[in-house]
């Protein structure tokens, strides 16, 4: 069951919506408190493919590792970020429809041990309030002319 959800109608093609949510390196336009990332595995974005993401937690500097579980070509998207123990799973899935594209996003944080099972809904309201609105953020951005025009359809 996820912890946090958003669904939206962007009205782009499915080839350029994916490609946007494939590629981290476009992170830090939709996802504000993500300051930078890097790819750290060689080759084509795909299952296996990580990424070292550097975001603004609370106002301090926090890293994460990011490993993509799914990966189907204008379909879906599922990847992990562990930032010290905790992980989070952005699960994206895509579909082509009249309009442009519909987007289904899901956040799931797990926990481990008695004291993050304790603090978990804090933990989730912290997640929630930083990324909820980041599939919003995207729209925005594919919606308007200088971000859809320079995006990499390759992904």
């Amino acid at each position: 069951m996820a912890d946090f959800r958003a669904s939206v109608i962007i009205t782009e093609p499915v080839d350029v919506v994916f490609a946007y949510f494939a590629n981290m390196s476009y992170a830090p336009e939709y996802m504000s408190n993500v300051e930078e990332t890097e790819k750290l595995t060689d080759g084509p974005v795909g299952v296996g493919t990580k990424y070292r993401e550097l975001r603004k937690v609370r106002g301090k500097n926090a890293t994460a590792e990011i490993e993509y579980l799914a990966y189907e070509k204008n379909v879906a998207i599922k990847r992990r970020s562990n930032s010290n123990g905790l992980l989070v799973d952005y699960d994206y899935r895509f579909a082509e429809i009249q309009e442009g594209t519909q987007v289904e996003f899901e956040g799931k944080v797990h926990v481990k041990g008695l004291m993050m099972r304790l603090t978990k809904r804090v933990l989730v309201n912290i997640i929630k309030t930083e990324d909820g609105d980041h599939v919003q953020r995207a729209k925005e951005l594919l919606e308007s002319e200088e971000s859809s025009l320079k995006i990499n359809r390759e992904y």
